[in-house]
Formats: structure tokens, sequence, C-alpha cells
């Protein structure tokens, strides 16, 4: 079982990643702002509890995918396809839960906002 402090930094980027696409935020300080809040800790031990079946590993799997699409947004700037690596992380995490998004935080808003209804 992964442990909440891996779901929250998966929580935490995803929030970071989606702010900094949406609302041109600062990531870091997204990033920092999320990390910290209480309703993303909470949200972490429930998905930790929840979601008991993936292992630390593949959550520390998808906290580095999460931190390359950081590093190519931060890249390439502006433009649709940096959010490719965003659409690509939520979308594989969709598939492997029989193509509905579980429910975790805002996932399935933000994935239809960034990436379209696919």
């Amino acid at each position: 079982m992964a442990s909440s402090a891996a779901w929250l930094e998966v929580l935490s980027w995803v929030k970071a990643l989606f702010d900094f696409s949406t609302l041109s935020a600062d990531v870091w300080v997204a990033y920092e702002k999320h990390r910290s809040e209480p309703d993303t800790r909470s949200e972490a031990q429930r998905v930790s509890v929840t979601f008991s079946t993936y292992s630390e590993r593949e959550v520390e799997a998808m906290i580095r995918r999460l931190e390359n699409c950081r590093d190519r947004f931060i890249a390439e700037g502006s433009g649709k396809d940096r959010n490719k690596c965003f659409c690509s992380v939520l979308g594989d995490f969709k598939s492997g839960n029989g193509g509905v998004f579980p429910p975790i935080d805002d996932w399935k808003r933000m994935y239809e906002q960034m990436c379209g209804r696919r």
C-alpha cells in the first residue's frame, strides 16, 4: 500500500500543474500551497486507504512522471503540446481503472478541462 505521503506528492503535483497551465500560476508556489492544504492532506490519506492496491513504487513512478511534466511545462512555456504530458499521466490512471476516473480529488474535471472528453 502506498503511503499517504506519496499520494500527497501526486495530488499536490496534479493540482500545481493544473494551476500552472490554466491560471499561469508559479508551479513551485502552487505545489507548496497544495501540499500544505488541509483538504489535500486529507484527500491523500483517504486515497491511500481507498486505493490500497497501489504500491509505493507505482505511486513513486507517478510522482516521477508528474515531475517530468513539470520540467516539460517550464521548458516549453505555453501551448497545447505541453499539456499532453499531464493528459497522459491522468489518462493512464483512468485507463488502469477500467476507463473511468476513480473518485480522486477533482481529477475528472481537471482532465476534461485540459484534455477534452476522451
